[in-house]
């Protein structure tokens, strides 16, 4: 499977995940929203990423998925942190969305590249 398919199904289940949490709970639209938009958007830029740099060379692929997970955590951290501070929402939404998305898409990523990269 490319990159592309697999970012493509990405942003198939978070949209899908989105919708059934959505329709669950009409209530909490933008906390749903707000949890699966990061994990999201940062899985994909670190798919892309890593297929750009397996491509030229794969030997600094181990050090960029360290840097990549430090950089992750600093972002996811902030993002929280942020939004708990500045934002009043149902957080148990919010972290319901978030955690959801941020374990299947990281288990996910694993897999492909586990299988991609050989």
């Amino acid at each position: 499977m490319s990159a592309g398919k697999f970012i493509g199904f990405m942003i198939l289940f978070c949209s899908g995940l989105w919708g059934i949490l959505a329709w669950i709970d009409t209530g909490y639209m933008v906390e749903y929203f707000l949890g699966i938009c990061p994990p999201l958007s940062i899985g994909i830029l670190t798919v892309y990423l890593a297929e750009l740099i397996q491509s030229k060379s794969s030997k600094f692929l181990t050090q960029f998925f360290i840097i990549a997970f430090l950089v992750k955590i600093i972002i996811y951290g902030g993002y929280i942190i942020l939004l708990f501070n500045f934002y009043s929402f149902s957080h148990i939404h919010f972290i319901l969305s978030f955690s959801g998305c941020f374990i299947t898409l990281h288990i996910s990523e694993a897999f492909f590249f586990k299988f991609t990269i050989k």
